[in-house]
């Protein structure tokens, strides 16, 4: 444990910011949590483009399952024969 003076209890220089020894070393210790969350940002990204890749292919499909409409014009003029 530190105090004040950055030495622990048994008056060995304390280093700040550093784990024990024996946490360094022990194969139990858990991993890493910078480790865990680029896992998380990773996954996260994967999803975001999975799920974009989905909406694309979705909106694609509506697209194509739509009627075509009629090519009708509004308006519509005569052709009268007039020599020129």
């Amino acid at each position: 444990m530190l105090v004040e003076t950055g030495r622990d209890k048994q008056g060995r220089d304390a280093e700040v910011g550093k784990p024990p020894d024996d946490l360094r070393t022990n194969p139990d210790r858990e991993a890493d949590p910078a480790m865990s969350r680029l896992l998380a940002a990773a996954l996260t990204v994967a999803l975001a483009a999975a799920l974009a890749v989905g909406a694309a292919l979705g909106v694609v499909a509506l697209l194509e399952a739509t009627p075509d409409q009629p090519n009708t014009p509004l308006i519509t003029y005569e052709q009268t024969d007039q020599g020129s």
